[in-house]
């Protein structure tokens, strides 16, 4: 992968801040609600818990290791906005961003919100859900990148096949550009005889 490869572009950037700010309030309502934001959802997931298990998932897929997996979940959005915006070469930034907004938001709870339990296998769920956003960045800029350029390859081709066939819709002479009544029409078949 090259440089060029892993930018950041104008439509990344754009995305991710509009991005940013959606996921940033929803963080903040979740992460400082008053009380857990599971609290009365709690036997509608032990009984959808149940159905797993009934259904094959290990018994050992609790409810400490679904709340696991969301912490996980929750974070992935950060790593890869700030890949989106920062580009892939720093991809780290996003884990580093990640695994800050993650103890901010534990030590949040620990000294705000009595009712609210303060972990570090939050701050490592969360530190590894922005490892998995970034990545899933750069593979994003790779991806957008690689369609780009394979695109502008094909359209290359096509024109040098046309070139190379002779294609008569391409060759235009200037009595034909002239003898057209509007000026868009001739400035189209000026640049067609430039070629």
């Amino acid at each position: 992968m090259t440089r060029a490869t892993l930018r950041a572009s104008w439509a990344s950037r754009t995305i991710a801040i509009f991005a940013l700010a959606l996921y940033g309030l929803a963080v903040a309502l979740v992460a400082f609600w008053p009380s857990p934001v599971d609290q009365g959802a709690r036997p509608l997931i032990n009984r959808g818990l149940a159905l797993l298990h009934r259904r094959g998932v290990p018994e050992s897929f609790d409810y400490n290791a679904l709340e696991f997996t969301a912490n996980i979940a929750f974070f992935v959005p950060m790593g890869l906005i700030v890949v989106l915006l920062v580009g892939g070469r720093r991809w780290w930034l996003g884990v580093l961003v990640g695994m800050s907004g993650s103890v901010a938001v534990e030590l949040g709870q620990h000294f705000f919100l009595p009712s609210r339990f303060a972990t570090v296998d939050d701050v490592i769920a969360n530190t590894a859900g922005a490892l998995v956003g970034s990545i899933v960045g750069v593979i994003a800029l790779w991806m957008r990148r690689s369609s780009r350029v394979a695109r502008r390859r094909a359209r290359l081709q096509r024109r040098r096949s046309r070139d190379r066939l002779g294609d008569p819709s391409r060759i235009s002479t200037p009595d034909d550009a002239w003898s057209d009544s509007s000026d868009g029409e001739r400035a189209h078949a000026s640049v067609m005889t430039r070629r």
